[in-house]
């Protein structure tokens, strides 16, 4: 984008950005809510978390593995200075205890930040993973801010689990802040999805410096583009492979889309699903097996509401989706976390979707729920248990199905 562009792009940006600011309705009032009749009510249990939970993944019927971020914090109040905002975490969740336990990183460097995102595992053998993270890592001088994916050994033995840091591996500038989702395709190649256009330049601020000022002003040109790209269904986001070895991105064609969610990776038949929450669509690509830094769109199948994570259960053949309701309610609970520090008057829908991976959704195959959980995040399906996380509240939201 040439600097004319980006001239015009401010401007815009500023205008609709001070005309929505008290008319939002005419931008969030579209969107498509959870339809209340279909409402079931159910009896759910809660299990408190130390941070909300941004996404997880199975690690076998015993274990979730889940990335704990203070997202609430720092991008809705915006507290971005680094020594004030706590670590994030990886956490091992007991499916039989229903407890959580915080996983020791070990040989991660104890002076750089932590605020984990998106997960994937990647199977060695029986007892052996490597997990890939995304860390959004924040630091007090906006210039040193990196979007990295963390790579850790994982050993699973006699029940107990450890992490072993490896290596990172850190992406361009632009990514910073708007990678959501990972998915490894093996040791050596993972795919990742941006969910917004524009980087979010998270800073210091210092009442003090002007360039702070500079810096507040650039995150909000940025924070209204995104939401105006994505209203207006303009498609600035996508899915990209990354070859870890030659630290080369590659963009995959024909993934363009309002906002880019979740991936799920099926080994078994080299197929990668994306989710795509505004479309309500999964699109469907076939890894190349000789080159799996290439990918091919094949099809798209529907989902019925927003999905944002999603999991394949390659046994099944089902993809696994959490709802999260309209973009509205969103920003509701943005507003209301700034105003109050939470989120009681807000009421929100959310959901499961179980999704044939050839087919795409039942509605047999669906739960949706006001209140239980606000802001969906991950919905995972094990056994008679459907777990859910939110990326606004600290808990876990357990059903046992009938």
């Amino acid at each position: 984008m040439d600097s004319k562009n980006s001239i015009l792009l401010i401007v815009l940006g500023i205008v609709l950005g001070l005309y929505l600011k008290n008319n939002e309705s005419v931008l969030f009032g579209a969107n498509t809510q959870l339809n209340e009749i279909n409402i079931n009510n159910r009896d759910f249990q809660h299990i408190n978390s130390e941070y909300p939970i941004s996404h997880m993944i199975k690690l076998n019927d015993e274990f979730l593995i889940c990335s704990g971020i203070d997202i609430p914090k720092i991008y809705i109040k915006k507290e971005y200075v680094s020594n004030n905002i706590e670590n994030g975490g990886l956490y091992l969740y007991n499916i039989k205890k229903k407890s959580f336990e915080k996983i020791k990183l070990d040989n991660y460097p104890d002076s750089l930040p932590f605020h984990p995102h998106g997960l994937s595992l990647y199977q060695i053998d029986s007892d052996n993973y490597y997990l890939y993270v995304i860390n959004h890592l924040i630091r007090d001088d906006p210039a040193k801010n990196e979007e990295r994916i963390e790579k850790f050994n994982l050993n699973i033995e006699s029940h107990k689990i450890s992490l072993y840091y490896k290596n990172s591996f850190s992406l361009p500038q632009q990514y910073f802040g708007i990678v959501n989702s990972i998915a490894a395709i093996n040791h050596n190649v993972i795919y990742f999805t941006t969910e917004k256009y524009f980087s979010l330049p998270c800073y210091s601020f210092n009442k003090n410096n002007y360039i702070s000022y500079l810096y507040l002003a650039k995150y909000k040109i940025y924070e209204w583009m995104n939401i105006i790209f994505q209203i207006l269904n303009i498609k600035n986001s996508y899915l990209y492979s990354y070859d870890m070895t030659k630290d080369k991105i590659n963009l995959i064609n024909d993934s363009e889309g309002i906002s880019n969610r979740g991936l799920a990776y099926d080994p078994k038949n080299s197929v990668l699903y994306m989710a795509q929450a505004f479309e309500k669509d999964i699109k469907i690509f076939e890894i190349s097996r000789n080159v799996p830094s290439n990918a091919l769109f094949i099809k798209k199948i529907k989902t019925m509401y927003n999905i944002e994570n999603i999991y394949y259960d390659i046994e099944k053949e089902k993809i696994y989706g959490g709802i999260y309701g309209s973009i509205n309610e969103l920003k509701t609970l943005d507003k209301s976390y700034i105003n109050n520090g939470n989120y009681d008057d807000v009421t929100t829908f959310g959901g499961f979707e179980e999704i044939d991976a050839q087919k795409g959704y039942d509605i047999s195959d669906m739960i949706l729920f006001k209140d239980e959980l606000k802001g969906i995040s991950s919905a995972i399906k094990v056994n008679n248990n459907i777990f859910f996380s939110s990326t606004y509240q600290n808990e876990l939201l357990i059903y046992i199905k009938k």
